[in-house]
């Protein structure tokens, strides 16, 4: 059954509109695969927040025994993978450096895993007698990587975990058979090193339950009585900022992390639409955008790569929030929280 719908909001933005585009084709191959299955729930577009770090899956399939996140990507032309696993995107007779969506997808599977077991006494029953809390350490999450149809995919390693679209669904038939044969065996809270157990069927429905009121896309409490002030933002996956200039860059590839001013952006992109502070703060509600320390004011947050000029995603990791482009792959410090 399909829990979340996949959404996406009216953009302009090529990139996104591409990637909006694949999230849509994977989502569509799932409802026909899964749609009418009782057993196997399906969330498109998730978002969550935990302990100051924000994970975003474009799809996630959840059965008693397991999850598999889905990674979807959007390929027009071709991308190439080494035996090291090292990833290139070809685009317009060009070449290019990408960041592996491999890992990516397992960096959204340990945040997932430690979500869930952050949360553990509210969504698992007590084990041996009452004596045991239940987690999710031994919980099997695979990944999955979705090039979509129009791409072809090179590659002279062995990544079983990348697939074209309308392949996914039959895979992740096997996983979910694979992670049912190990839940079959005897428990993993009951034995070591060897992961998989079941869910009971009111442990299946507590996290689906939680996993849906946790999705964070609706505004937050600091939005709502703020709106006749806040501009409309792009959604996280098109968040887009102004081209620095040369001499940005220049001192942004002199300047490392642990010299950055907590609470100032790079340049002077970080500045309130209301009253022209800088004195600002990275908030996320539907997506990230600042809100203005002094007059209380929410401006949106538009982003290109510094590099390339492409439209790029904002992300955060701890109190820094860095862009990374989906075009020639640079990641680039963009504000630091106060």
């Amino acid at each position: 059954m399909i829990v979340k719908e996949h959404t996406a909001a009216p953009t302009q933005n090529l990139f996104q509109r591409a990637g909006n585009e694949a999230e849509r084709q994977m989502a569509h191959y799932l409802r026909r695969a899964f749609g009418e299955s009782q057993d196997v729930r399906v969330f498109n577009n998730l978002s969550f927040e935990h302990a100051g770090e924000v994970a975003q899956i474009d799809h996630l399939i959840f059965h008693r025994a397991g999850f598999i996140v889905v990674e979807s990507k959007s390929v027009t032309s071709a991308v190439g993978i080494n035996e090291r696993d090292e990833w290139v995107r070809e685009w317009n007779g060009r070449k290019s450096g990408m960041p592996s969506p491999v890992l990516q997808a397992r960096r959204q599977a340990d945040f997932l895993r430690g979500f869930l077991q952050a949360h553990k006494t509210e969504l698992r029953n007590k084990l041996l007698f009452g004596l045991k809390q239940g987690g999710f350490t031994g919980f099997i999450i695979d990944v999955a990587v979705a090039i979509s149809d129009s791409g072809v995919i090179k590659y002279r390693g062995q990544l079983p975990e990348v697939k074209k679209a309308d392949q996914i669904p039959e895979h992740v038939r096997q996983l979910i058979a694979s992670h049912q044969r190990a839940a079959s065996l005897l428990s993993a809270e009951t034995r070591k090193d060897t992961p998989g157990f079941y869910l009971t069927p009111e442990e299946f429905d507590r996290v689906t339950a939680f996993l849906q009121a946790h999705h964070s896309e609706r505004p937050t409490e600091s939005q709502t009585g703020q709106q006749h002030q806040e501009q409309a933002a792009p959604s996280a996956r098109e968040v887009t900022l102004p081209q620095p200039s040369p001499g940005d860059l220049q001192r942004q590839q002199a300047t490392t992390d642990a010299m950055r001013p907590r609470g100032q952006s790079q340049g002077s992109r970080g500045q309130c639409s209301h009253c022209q502070s800088h004195d600002l703060e990275i908030r996320f509600g539907r997506s990230y955008y600042f809100k203005c320390r002094e007059c209380g004011g929410n401006t949106a947050i538009k982003a290109t790569c510094a590099a390339c000029g492409t439209p790029a995603r904002l992300r955060k990791s701890g109190p820094k929030f860095y862009t990374d482009c989906p075009n020639c792959s640079a990641s680039n410090l963009y504000f630091v929280n106060p």
